[in-house]
Order: C-alpha cells, then structure tokens, then sequence
C-alpha cells in the first residue's frame, strides 16, 4: 500500500508538472533553470567536466525563459544593463590588440560558457524570498560537502572526488590545488547568509551552534589549503558587513576580522608574519607586469600574454618560475593585457554594477527596512562579489575562469534580489 500511494503521488507530481509546462511556461521554464542553476551552484567543486556542461545546460533554459517571459525578465527591466557592453569591450580589446590574437582568442574564449554567461543565469533565478534563500542554502551545501572532502584529504591523504593528493603539504581538496583556498572564501561569504535565515526561528546560541557545526570542516579545507589572500577576502568581507550594518565606531566591526585573521596565523604560524610576506614572490611578478603594462600602454599585450609578453622583451622572474602565467595580481593583470583603454572599461563595468547596486542595498540594512532577512541575503551575495576584489589583490588572472565564474554568480544574484525588490516596491508587496 505505501509503495502504491508513492507510486500514484510520484504520478500527480509528473501530471502536475506537465500541466504547467502547458498553462504557464514562463514558470515552468524559470524553474528549470533556477534548478540547473542551483544544482551547478552546490556541487561546482565536483570537476572540469560538470563545470563545463551545467551553464550552457542553464542557458538552455534561460533562452526558453526569456522566449516566454522575455518582459518580466531582470535584463529586460534592468536600466543599467549597458554595462555589460564595457565587459564585451574589455574582452574584445584584450583578443583585437593582442602581441598574439588568436592565443588571447583561445584563451579568452575559455569563459564563454564558464563564467561570462553566468551572471545572465544567475539574475533570473531570484523571483522570490524562497529562491534567494534556497541560493544560500546552494553555497552551504558546497561549502559543507567540500569540506568533508578535505577532511578525508587530510585523513586518507586523497581527496574522495578525484583522488588528489595535497600539493606541497597544502590541502587542494576536489580542485586538486591550494587554490581550493580561494574557491572556499569566495563561496564561504554569500553561504554566511544561512545565519539570518536560521535566526528567524533561533536564538543566537543555536545558530551559532549550527553555524560552526556546518562550516568547521571547510574552515580546516581553507586553512589547510594555506592560502592568505582567501583569508584577507573572508576578513574583508566581514569587516565591510560590519561597516554597512553598524558602522566604524562599534567594536564588532573591527573585532570579528581581526579573530579570523587571528585564528589564521594559529592555525598557520607564520603565514602571515611581516618576513614571510616580503618575501614572497609575488613582488616580483607585479614589477613584472608594470614593465609589460608600460611597454603595451594603451590597450596590453593580450589576453593571456603575460607570459609571452616578457619573455619577447628578454625578461624572466627573479625568483619564480619562467612558465609563470600570470603577475597574481587582478588588477596589474587587467592592466598589462588590456591596457589603460581596457582598465577602464573593467572599472566601468565592476564599478558600476558594485555602486547601483550598494545604492539600494546600504539604506536598508542601515536603516533596517521591512524584509530585513531578504536583505541582509542580498548584501552578503553583494559582498561574495566585493570578496573576490579583495582575493584578486593577491589572487589570479581575470581570466581564471572557475575564479571569475564564483564572482559572476555572485554578481548575477545581487543584480537579480535587487531589480526583484524593484519589482515588488511597485505592487507593495515588500
């Protein structure tokens, strides 16, 4: 009897199913998509391959869903979407211009549809409250299962994904290096968000309970992966959430990113001692890049010619290795492929999208609006984004696709849970 009644319930759920597909497929086809969406979300660590095949899976469905709800959609309504054309443009320069064009083609070209999709995804899947919460609960789950996977790293000394093994004594967890690190934080600040959700039916006691109960082993992963700009990001992204929620004079605003840095350095000895830090050689990197930017001034030497770049104007590294990329550094990076012409479209485009949307997100955790939770969620996917300018500081190429694509969905979730407030504000419902 129990197997029967699944059976017919497994049924009614098909029959319903298809039913909307035929009465409402602007619905249908949004949900198909926010599923795909959350799906690549919570097990994006999981490899290549996934990562690969999921955003053009979404964008499948996004194109079905803009073909049938096209006037409700968020880049339909969104006034500012002109600056997705300053994005276009820095990508096209770093191709057109180029020392080597069709080496920056097939290198830039690696994030039609990695990343430079994702933030068009992303925006559509953010129709309701449950939708943005459902998203944080996305980042919990990777955040939560990854963590496990280190743990078995450290355990097993192989991660149960891939079978990777740590990389010079550091964790990699599924990623199969210390850039796992990276990966953590910028997943770790918009998965913060589940804090508030709990806080709705908890007291504090037990939500930080929970809390430390599901990110403890990604904690071990990111330390363990020993990464200091990763840690710099989660700082500073918590440092800023105190700036917008209590301002510079309340001692939290100042505390808690001193405890996580505090607790870095613990757990790490001397990862972050002034010695070790000057001598990294990521300061010889940078000059590197300035020398390239200052002989390719004006639009770079290229997508992905860092490299290349130096090496034809008979330089190397003093202290890394020739076959380096990248000058770890996304702004130097951004400079020396693109140029000035380039950095400035890249301003435009982050600039833009980081004030239009903190221009309605900060008056209402300020002044702590109707709709509080909601919020709070959304400025912590705001600050996932910020988290990755901060990691960019000491980070990776513009170009490192798994990078840029934690960033675009970021971005793509704030711009979505703002024009949705948009939306609402006009029926009075928020």
């Amino acid at each position: 009897m129990l197997f029967a009644s699944r059976i017919r319930a497994l049924r009614e759920t098909a029959r319903n199913f298809l039913e909307s597909w035929r009465t409402s497929p602007t619905s249908f086809w949004q949900r198909a998509l926010f599923a795909t969406f959350w799906l690549s979300v919570a097990l994006f660590p999981i490899g290549y391959g996934f990562r690969e095949v999921m955003p053009p899976l979404c964008l499948i469905f996004l194109i079905l869903y803009y073909r049938h709800g096209w006037r409700e959609s968020v880049l339909a309504n969104l006034s500012v979407r002109w600056l997705f054309f300053f994005a276009a443009a820095l990508v096209l320069i770093g191709v057109i211009f180029s020392i080597h064009p069709l080496n920056s083609l097939l290198h830039a070209g690696m994030g039609v549809n990695k990343a430079y999709i994702l933030p068009f995804i992303a925006m559509e899947c953010v129709k309701s409250g449950k939708q943005l919460r459902l998203l944080v609960w996305a980042f919990v789950f990777a955040c939560f299962w990854e963590g496990l996977d280190g743990l078995w790293q450290i355990y097993t000394g192989r991660d149960f994904i891939m079978g990777y093994q740590p990389n010079a004594g550091r964790l990699t967890g599924s990623l199969g290096d210390y850039t796992v690190g990276n990966y953590l934080a910028l997943a770790f600040v918009p998965a913060c968000g589940v804090w508030f959700i709990l806080r709705e039916k908890m007291g504090r006691i037990a939500v930080a309970f929970i809390f430390c109960a599901v990110f403890w082993p990604a904690w071990i992963l990111l330390v363990g992966a020993s990464s200091r700009s990763s840690i710099l990001a989660v700082a500073g992204a918590v440092f800023l959430w105190g700036l917008l929620s209590r301002g510079p004079r309340r001692a939290g605003t100042w505390l808690w990113p001193a405890l996580i840095l505090w607790l870095f350095s613990l757990c790490q000895p001397g990862r972050l001692d002034p010695a070790a830090v000057a001598s990294d050689n990521r300061w010889d990197l940078w000059g590197l890049a300035w020398k390239v930017f200052m002989a390719h001034p004006f639009f770079g030497a290229g997508a992905g010619q860092y490299n290349a770049a130096f090496r034809e104007m008979g330089l190397a590294p003093a202290r890394e290795a020739i076959t380096i990329s990248h000058p770890h550094n996304l702004y130097l990076d951004i400079l020396c492929a693109h140029g000035l012409t380039g950095f400035f479209c890249a301003a435009v485009f982050i600039g833009g999208f980081l004030l239009w949307t903190l221009k309605r997100i900060y008056p209402r955790i300020k002044n702590g609006d109707e709709g509080g939770v909601y919020w709070a969620l959304t400025a912590w996917f705001w600050l996932g984004f910020v988290a990755w300018l901060i990691n960019g500081v000491f980070g990776h190429d513009f170009y490192r696709i798994w990078w840029l694509a934690e960033a675009m969905c970021a971005l793509g979730v704030t711009i979505g849970a703002v024009s949705l407030d948009a939306t609402r504000a006009e029926k009075n419902e928020l």
